[in-house]
Parts: structure tokens; sequence; C-alpha cells
């Protein structure tokens, strides 16, 4: 049985509800949920909360259908599905939520404002969010997983999260339960393909304990391959950088997670597909299945950010569940 509760935070990442750590508290006790997996989503740029809304219950619930499903076919993932807590991090990433106002012609003028938001909303609320539940699971001998999904800069507000995280593990200020799995998939990645090697601002996280992460890139992905570049030539004209999700990760990310498996995601992928890719770092690269999906017909938002959002179709939910449920 999975449950779902929406988070609002303000810019710096802080609740807006006080009581909001009371709630997940609640919802952490053994008794009468027992959770095991908890999920954390985060949305990137430009998105108000009806979006948001939307976005998490559209995901989420088919995510969980691809889970379900393929748990009820007989053979099954070889880590069994547990109780689930879903938790939708909304965080102000547009000029106003406003729909109307003339502030929204804007928008595209806050990239640097909402990428260093993300960052902030990472290594404060989601990162306080995860210092919470490992904590309440402490001493409970109970298996635990923690499943964090971020796209475009909601990949910056999950890997800032579990940067500082791992931070306070090597500094032993942090007690992770024993037997805690970390799983990550970032999709579409709106951040510097740089920013996960050793000594770059996320350049901890390979060392985190029992963690598996996921990166997707496209080139049919315009608004990294294109927009993302330009926007970084105007703070670096000299080295603009290529975006995690349009050029993958670099050849030092790879070897501080010690090697990756890379694969094209192709028409039909089951979530057994992903059974045989062990290593921790798993790179999946989305332009073959974006360049047909665009040909059929089947995305054609046509907007200047290209594929960027495609991510709701049956294939990113199954390489999902049997990326966090395989070894």
């Amino acid at each position: 049985m999975a449950h779902y509760i929406n988070v609002p935070v303000n810019e710096n990442g802080i609740f807006f509800d006080p009581g909001m750590t009371g709630v997940i508290t609640e919802a952490m006790a053994i008794s009468p949920f027992g959770f095991g997996d908890v999920f954390i989503y985060s949305h990137g740029w430009s998105t108000d909360a009806a979006r948001m809304m939307d976005t998490y219950n559209r995901f989420s619930v088919e995510l969980a259908s691809s889970i379900l499903t393929f748990q009820g076919a007989g053979t099954g993932f070889p880590k069994r599905p547990q109780e689930n807590l879903g938790i939708g991090i909304h965080w102000p990433s547009e000029i106003t939520e406003d729909q109307t106002s003339p502030l929204n012609a804007l928008q595209l003028f806050t990239f640097y404002t909402m990428e260093h938001r993300a960052d902030a909303v990472g290594r404060n609320a989601v990162y306080a969010m995860l210092r919470l539940v490992l904590k309440l699971r402490l001493g409970s001998g109970l298996p635990f997983r923690v499943f964090l999904l971020g796209h475009s800069f909601g990949c910056k507000v999950i890997c800032a999260a579990l940067q500082d995280t791992q931070v306070d593990v090597a500094n032993g200020t942090i007690e992770i339960p024993a037997g805690t799995e970390f799983r990550a998939v970032l999709l579409e990645p709106a951040t510097d393909r740089d920013n996960l090697e050793p000594g770059d601002i996320y350049g901890d996280v390979h060392q985190l304990p029992n963690f598996r992460l996921l990166v997707t890139k496209s080139l049919k992905d315009e608004a990294l391959t294109k927009w993302f570049v330009l926007a970084g030539r105007a703070a670096n004209l000299f080295n603009p950088k290529e975006a995690l999700g349009s050029a993958g990760p670099t050849q030092a990310t790879i070897d501080a997670f010690g090697g990756a498996d890379a694969f094209s995601l192709a028409a039909g992928f089951a979530p057994s597909g992903m059974f045989g890719y062990t290593q921790r770092l798993v790179v999946v690269d989305l332009t073959a299945i974006h360049t047909a999906r665009g040909a059929s017909g089947a995305w054609q938002n046509g907007n200047f950010a290209g594929q960027h959002s495609d991510i709701f179709f049956d294939e990113i939910y199954h390489m999902i569940s049997g990326f966090i449920y395989s070894s």
C-alpha cells in the first residue's frame, strides 16, 4: 500500500508548514504504517503548484502501475517492493504562481536564480527530510530504502541533499541505519556534467554507502543541448559547460563510481531489462526513443525545450522500477 504527501517549501528550502516534521514522523512510525520504501520527488524549473500536482500524481501513479504490474506477473523483482511513502517537494521555481501575471514573461531570465534556489532547497528541505527519516529508522532492524527522483533542476535538489548527507556521514554527525539502501534517478539533469566529479559541488555523492545512481541523457533535449549551454556561455564566455542530461557524466565521475553501465533505451523495454546492469552508476541514453516518439507524434509539445519533459511513458517507468528494485 502506498501513501503520498506533498511538501511545499519556500525559496530557502524552509517548510511552509511548521507541523510537517510531525506529519512525516507520524507517517514513518513502525506502527501502523511500517513503510520500508520512501520515494522523494523533486520537479524542476518553471513548475507552479497546479502543474506540480498534475506531474507528481501522474508520475507516481504510473510508476506504481509499472511496479505492481511487473511484480504481479509472476517473475517479479530481485528485491521485493515494500509498503511505501511518497513525498513530493514543491519549491518556488517560478517568478509567481499567478498564471495571468505579466511577470511570467521574465521567467526565462530566472535561470541562475532558480539554479541556485534548487541547491538551497536540496541542502535544507530535502537534506533535513533525509536526516529525519534515517533517524526514525535507527534501531528498528527493518529493511529501509530511500529512492530519490528528480527532473531537470530537480536533479540539483536531489544531488545537493545527498551531498550534504554524505558530508555528515563522513564527519560522523549522522548515522545511517544498517542495511539502508539509497537509489537516485536523475531524469534529464540540468546541471554541469562535471558536478559529480570528486572536488566539485556534488563530488562526495559517490561515497554514500549502499548507493546507486541512474542518469539519463538525450540529444533531443534542446533545453539542455542548446539553451543550457547558451546560459552557461553568458556566465563563462570561454568555458561554457555541457549539461549532465545531454552529454552524460565525465570520465572522472565514472571512475569515482568505479565504472558505469551504459545503454540506449528502446521501445518495449521491460523492468527486467535493468537486471543485468549492476554497476553503481548507470547511464541511459534516451535519444533513440525520443526520436521515435517525436516521429510517431507521441510527443507533440514542440516548444523550445525539445523533449526535455518527455518522461511520461512506459519505458521510463519500467527503467526506473527495474533499477530501484534490482541489485
